[in-house]
């Protein structure tokens, strides 16, 4: 199964068992959590290994995580490891943030800009978005050189650019028409 797919699934089961518990915030902290351990690669190659038995990734699992996480979480964490699919905890965390944010009314977006933000910048792009959207927008910055000037923002499945490369680009496609 491909791994957005198994991580769709995943995220969706454990959102539902979040939601009925009323433990939305609670599980996703632990996800984060667990997603911060599997970026330690050796935990990560360990967790892996198809030789390592099951009993025994379950129990560096437990000494590993203890009383970090809750127990349904240490389970999960327990089950992709002896799937030798924990690899995949990003992506779940990711997928279940998206559904938290939409159950919470949250919109994310990314501002990609040739220099930093200063945090008023900010606070006015996340104020603008927000108006447009009609929902609580939070705000992801990231800087790329490359766009030379600018904006590019992405709310959702749109993405507004108005940086000064695509404009640069609109230009050198017009004037080639011309020719």
């Amino acid at each position: 199964m491909p791994r957005a797919a198994s991580a769709r699934r995943y995220a969706q089961a454990v959102f539902e068992l979040a939601l009925e518990n009323r433990e939305l915030e609670k599980w996703f902290d632990d996800l984060t959590l667990l997603s911060d351990s599997v970026s330690n690669q050796e935990f990560l190659d360990f967790l892996s290994q198809p030789r390592v038995t099951s009993e025994e990734k379950i129990r560096v699992v437990r000494d590993a995580l203890g009383d970090s996480v809750g127990p349904l979480a240490l389970n999960l964490m327990s089950l992709l490891a002896t799937k030798n699919i924990a690899h995949i905890l990003p992506g779940i965390t990711d997928q279940y943030q998206e559904l938290l944010d939409a159950q919470q009314g949250i919109e994310r977006a990314e501002a990609v800009t040739a220099i930093p933000l200063d945090d008023d910048v900010q606070r006015r792009i996340t104020e603008m978005l927000s108006a447009v959207s009609g929902r609580e927008v939070r705000l992801t910055t990231r800087v790329d050189v490359e766009i030379l000037g600018g904006m590019i923002v992405r709310i959702g499945d749109r993405v507004m650019d108005g940086s000064t490369r695509s404009r640069l680009q609109a230009m050198r496609r017009e004037l080639a028409e011309r020719r």
